[in-house]
């Protein structure tokens, strides 16, 4: 109803755009097209599709229709998968200088690795702190 449009008319992508806009809708990525319209004129407070309103001119419903997406009912989107009880710790507010921190920590211990010759360890630390300078690198991106 966008733009002189029905909603059968729209893409998926402009009705993805339209359930955006009115916020209430969940999950919408996951949607058919036939979920979408649904889902936009329940959360528009308009009337859901129905069969007698596809097909008017008759009481009976053809059976190539009943069988059609379109007047299924819209499946339940995906429940998010629950969350792992164990696994890493919940990562804190960081900051450049905080990450800068944990690098010269890293440094020390690769120096002392170094002198014990330790090559496998020294290896790790040294991607361990090209990581930390990515991690770095984005946040001086991100904060002004």
């Amino acid at each position: 109803m966008t733009n002189g449009k029905k909603l059968e008319e729209c893409t998926v992508a402009e009705l993805k755009e339209i359930a955006r806009e009115t916020g209430k809708i969940e999950g919408l990525s996951a949607m058919k097209k036939a979920e979408l319209i649904s889902a936009i004129r329940a959360a528009q407070g308009g009337p859901s599709q129905t069969v007698e309103k596809a097909f008017p001119e008759s009481t009976t419903v053809p059976e190539e229709a009943a069988a059609s997406p379109e007047t299924t009912p819209p499946k339940k989107a995906p429940k998010a998968p629950a969350k792992k009880t164990g696994g890493a710790p919940e990562k804190s507010a960081e900051t450049i200088s905080s990450l800068k921190e944990k690098m010269a920590v890293i440094k020390q211990k690769k120096v002392e690795l170094k002198e014990k010759g330790d090559k496998t360890g020294n290896a790790r630390l040294r991607r361990r702190i090209n990581r930390l300078k990515k991690r770095t690198r984005k946040l001086a991106k991100i904060t002004p």
